[in-house]
């Protein structure tokens, strides 16, 4: 069973004594873990949805029900986790059962969203939006910031809230910066 899947952090060092890490231990073990481990294990199961929805054409809408893949039965120690989901046209949570064999990440990408975190995520943003902000910013200066503060008002304005404890820019750069 592996254990440090579900920490928050995989910090390396051979000090046993060591049990707080600085912010910048902390960076450098999400860093380590996003691109050594969740980015490989994506790559495939996102060009096969990019395929399957036609280069995101055809996605299920956020109200429309998606198929629920299932929770593991190899008997792995299991983590419910509460997702903020970001669409278009809705902010809505999900809840879903993540274990070693089967990621939060990669049950997000198989609904089409790509988490803000490589382990117990709290917020995940429509693989559409992001896409729109990456051809966005490829024609203008990016500002994130000036981007989520408009997103959050639109939403705010709908009768959207975030309950998250981190406010949407950090949680929004995460997942646009590793998409």
């Amino acid at each position: 069973m592996d254990e440090g899947l579900f920490s928050d952090s995989i910090h390396f060092s051979s000090d046993p004594i060591t049990r707080h890490l600085t912010s910048s231990q902390k960076r450098a073990n999400q860093w380590h873990r996003w691109s050594q481990e969740v980015i490989p294990s994506l790559l495939i199961p996102y060009l096969s949805y990019i395929q399957q929805t036609s280069a995101l054409r055809y996605t299920n809408a956020p109200g429309q029900p998606q198929q629920y893949i299932g929770v593991c039965i190899a008997g792995c120690r299991t983590q419910s986790i509460t997702v903020a989901c970001v669409h278009f046209n809705v902010l809505k949570e999900i809840n879903i059962i993540a274990c070693p064999c089967f990621p939060a990440p990669l049950q997000l990408l198989c609904h089409g969203l790509f988490p803000c975190a490589p382990v117990t995520p709290s917020l995940a943003v429509d693989l559409r939006i992001l896409e729109f902000i990456h051809l966005l910013f490829v024609r203008q200066s990016p500002n994130q910031t000036a981007w989520c503060d408009a997103v959050e008002t639109f939403l705010d304005g709908m009768g959207y809230k975030l309950s998250c404890k981190n406010n949407l820019h950090c949680r929004f750069g995460n997942a646009f910066h590793w998409y």
